[in-house]
């Protein structure tokens, strides 16, 4: 019942913004538009079925901090 839920919420949001992007002729931005609310339908669906999603900014962490010491100045 709330993936049912969910999906209604994202058609009706979809169904608000497309055709407004379709009728000002805006590809780039109905493509960008498409990218993320299709990813944010597959977290939430995720979501709902309890399944554990790393954490982004221990990613960025990995990958930053030994960025930031190399550009330390001691």
């Amino acid at each position: 019942m709330k993936i049912m839920a969910i999906i209604l919420l994202f058609v009706m949001l979809a169904g608000w913004d497309i055709p407004q992007l379709i009728k000002k002729k805006q590809r780039k931005d109905l493509i960008v538009y498409a990218l993320l609310i299709l990813t944010g339908l597959i977290l939430s669906i995720l979501s709902v079925f309890h399944v554990h999603l790393p954490n982004p900014s221990k990613g960025l962490s990995t990958v930053l901090e030994p960025l930031g010491s190399l550009l330390k100045a001691d």
